[in-house]
């Protein structure tokens, strides 16, 4: 085997990574030459154990190799290792950088000019507009957005940065083959025809839990900075923002409501020094880039034929949900108007009605 190939077939062992594989060619010189090691040489490896071992020694026949590089050709995915072209250029300024990553569309080298959305898996109905709302703003503003294609904040941003027309990056904590969640197999096409899929996992991996923090390492590696959305004090979203920091990129939060368990991670993060937004000119302010265009504040551009009505309702309208009653007491309309003024709007998607009560889309 070459030294490329070497290397691929080392990233197919799920216990090496970036910092096994720089002990590994630190100690033998080359990917090939560990390959080749003996099982007492490699055991000397710090991070390297017996059964590690032996697994690098059942590379040598290359057939690992040849199996994954005839994986790509076949779905049309790149595999690029340290050196190559397309390899992200940002990745080599992290700690021990992905030795392989796998990317399923196009990498270009305007994705440099990156921004990160992350947060819950089960964000309130605030997240989703506003990571899918900041998300297009940041593409108009020619951002490519990164994120981690999970349920919820993630979808959203993916969503948000197509709809306005920009370019999108997906960093999975599986296979690129592997479609996770399930339900996003249309938005992982979508992806890929405006971005790129990428994984540093070989083909067919799972999405274990461990796969994830080292995951959340390439999604911050790649952007300019991280947004977090939505995130509990558990959140994975605080682990990609430790990474941010680390690697010495901004982190920005959007702040929430103060009796949200949602908002608990988000806010620390802004009590601990994290650049509180709350729309995408705070990031280009942040960031010291001019703005180009002015932004709607929702999901939905202002309509102009709203009626006198329909204004009211929608001036009170918020993300927290309104009961008809404190609609019409905050508008001071009746109740009647209220109702049909409530019709129109949910059949012109710009309020939804949701548990207690209805919400603004826009």
């Amino acid at each position: 085997m070459k030294e490329r190939e070497s290397i691929i077939a080392l990233n197919t062992i799920a216990t090496i990574g970036g910092y096994r594989l720089a002990n590994l060619l630190k100690r033998f010189g080359s990917a090939k030459s560990a390959i080749n090691a003996s099982e007492r040489d490699l055991c000397q490896v710090r991070g390297i154990g017996k059964k590690t071992a032996r697994r690098i020694m059942a590379l040598r026949d290359g057939q690992t190799a040849i199996e994954e590089t005839r994986k790509a050709k076949e779905s049309g995915v790149d595999i690029v290792i340290q050196g190559d072209t397309l390899y992200p250029s940002a990745l080599l300024n992290i700690t021990y950088p992905p030795p392989v990553i796998y990317i399923l569309g196009d990498i270009l080298p305007s994705d440099a000019f990156s921004i990160a959305v992350v947060g819950s898996r089960k964000p309130g109905y605030y997240g989703t507009c506003t990571a899918w709302n900041l998300s297009k703003n940041a593409a108009e503003e020619g951002f490519t957005v990164v994120s981690g294609m999970a349920r919820g904040i993630d979808s959203a941003a993916h969503r948000g940065a197509i709809a306005g027309g920009g370019r999108t990056i997906a960093v999975l904590g599986c296979g690129v083959d592997v479609v996770y969640p399930p339900e996003n197999n249309e938005l992982a096409d979508r992806i890929k025809r405006n971005g790129a899929i990428i994984s540093e996992f070989p083909f067919g991996t799972c999405p274990f839990p461990q796969n994830f923090p080292r995951r959340n390492r390439i999604i911050s590696g790649l952007a300019m900075g991280v947004v977090i959305v939505q995130a509990g004090k558990s959140s994975g979203a605080l682990i990609t923002a430790d990474f941010a920091l680390e690697q010495g990129k901004e982190v920005f939060a959007v702040p929430g409501e103060i009796k949200n368990p949602l908002s608990c991670g988000t806010h620390s993060l802004i009590k601990q020094g994290a650049v509180l937004i709350e729309g995408i000119s705070d990031i280009l302010e942040e960031l010291r880039i001019p703005i180009t265009r002015e932004h709607s504040i929702g999901n939905n551009p202002k309509q102009k034929d709203i009626s006198p009505y329909e204004e009211k309702v929608l001036t009170v309208l918020g993300f927290s949900p309104m009961t008809t009653d404190d609609i019409v007491i905050a508008t001071g309309l009746s109740a009647p108007t209220v109702t049909c003024t409530l019709v129109d709007l949910q059949l012109r998607a710009m309020i939804s009605r949701v548990a207690g009560g209805y919400i603004s889309l826009g």
